[in-house]
């Protein structure tokens, strides 16, 4: 066993990452079946060096950025919303270092995709106020609102692709920075997806996240080749011109531990063969899996707490009992994931409402990826900011503490159960 989870002569320590802090746990050696984790690998550089040297040796594109934006008059930067942990202070500047245009109209697109928008505060705290004062112009996309999206043209799946019409300028470079790291239903994160749902409209991404996709085989964790979803990702990407990327892959303190630059498939497939190697473990079936959604701010609701769920779903025996820690400082979140919950009667009635077409709106595939979780295994919340009586409405079961939840999983799994710890599930690709 390594990383979070230490194994000494009878006792097992856990620390589960929860909101900017950790819940630990010890339990007895013989009640645990395994620990989880993904291969740390410190990168032995200071991050401003890590990006530095990935930007200067781009990958499937002759040339750094800088020779790419030589003579451009437009430059659009891509940049994941608050949700997502990328180190936009430290990576904004040195892409705008390195684009160093005098002349370039130099904007920055926020990529939200469906979530809500970011207030000032927020951005100033993600971004930093003197990086965002570089700016010609800050645009927050808001995928429901048509007259600010365009027609980027029809994709071989039949896709009428629309996105943030700041991408039709003619002859504009358009860079996306982001992560990578496993994703539960698109594969990985990162390259492609800063288009595709970034910076997509509403009937795009409705398209992309359909059922049948998301029931899929493929249309899981670690998937990329064959991912109906991540391939319709990428060929969005291309198709609204996306021609530069940085990625950075984080380590389980979210620091910076890898990255890569360059054009945005090749870097892409890159960054997620280095966080395969990584992260790639192998099953170890429980009655109980303990599970976190791997800290803030992937823990900031209950909707993006699906993530780490479904990771555990895939180790956790049939019938079996999910815990997972999340501090949720936002709540719910999408109030339309809640209300399908809310609204079924059963797990099982929510998927026969979602396959049917009964139930065709945004925010379906967080809500049927959970619904099938919840086929498998009860679940328990642990989470501070939540309530128990929502949490009971939407088919799970809530506690107080980490203690609370194991006493009631036991009592659920019986007193024999063995588990699994999953302490950061949404980074773990189990195999």
């Amino acid at each position: 066993m390594r990383g979070k989870g230490e194994m000494m002569a009878d006792v097992v320590s856990v620390s589960l990452p929860y909101g900017k802090g950790a819940v630990d746990c010890k339990l007895p050696r013989r009640r645990v079946r395994g620990v989880l984790e993904p291969r740390e690998v410190e990168a032995g550089l200071p991050p401003g060096d890590v990006l530095a040297a990935a930007l200067r040796r781009p990958i499937g594109i002759a040339g750094r950025l800088g020779r790419l934006a030589r003579g451009r008059k437009k430059i659009l930067l891509i940049s994941s919303d608050q949700t997502r942990p990328v180190p936009s202070r430290i990576t904004l500047p040195l892409l705008l270092d390195e684009i160093s245009s005098k002349e370039a109209e130099v904007k920055l697109l926020i990529a939200t995709g469906l979530h809500s928008p970011p207030s000032r505060s927020e951005m100033e705290e993600k971004y930093g106020k003197d990086n965002l004062e570089r700016f010609s112009q800050i645009i927050i996309h808001r995928s429901s609102e048509d007259d600010e999206q365009f027609h980027a043209g029809r994709l071989s799946t039949g896709m009428e692709l629309e996105v943030n019409k700041e991408l039709m300028a003619e002859g504009q470079l358009t860079i996306a920075e982001g992560f990578i790291e496993p994703h539960f239903f698109a594969g990985f994160t990162g390259g492609p997806k800063s288009v595709l749902p970034g910076v997509a409209g509403a009937r795009s991404i409705m398209f992309n996240h359909s059922a049948d996709r998301i029931d899929d085989p493929l249309s899981r964790s670690g998937v990329l080749r064959g991912n109906p979803i991540q391939e319709e990702m990428r060929e969005a990407s291309l198709k609204a011109g996306l021609g530069f990327v940085l990625n950075v892959i984080l380590d389980g303190k979210k620091e910076i531990a890898g990255a890569v630059a360059g054009e945005t498939l090749a870097a892409h497939e890159a960054g997620c063969a280095m966080v395969s190697e990584r992260s790639k473990v192998k099953a170890a079936p429980s009655e109980i899996v303990v599970t976190s959604n791997n800290g803030f701010p992937l823990d900031r609701n209950l909707y993006q707490m699906v993530k780490g769920l479904s990771a555990a779903a895939l180790t956790v025996k049939r019938g079996g009992v999910i815990v997972i820690v999340g501090e949720c400082v936002d709540g719910v979140g999408h109030g339309k994931f809640q209300k399908m919950l809310e609204g079924s009667e059963s797990p099982e009635d929510l998927l026969l409402k979602i396959r049917s077409g009964e139930i065709n709106e945004e925010d379906q595939w967080e809500a049927q990826i959970l619904a099938k979780v919840l086929e498998i295994a009860r679940v328990i919340v642990v989470s501070g900011g939540l309530k128990k009586s929502v949490v009971e409405r939407m088919h799970m079961l809530h506690a107080s503490s980490l203690e609370e939840a194991l006493d009631r999983a036991f009592e659920l799994a019986g007193p024999e159960g063995k588990v699994t710890f999953l302490p950061r599930g949404p980074a773990t690709i189990v195999a």
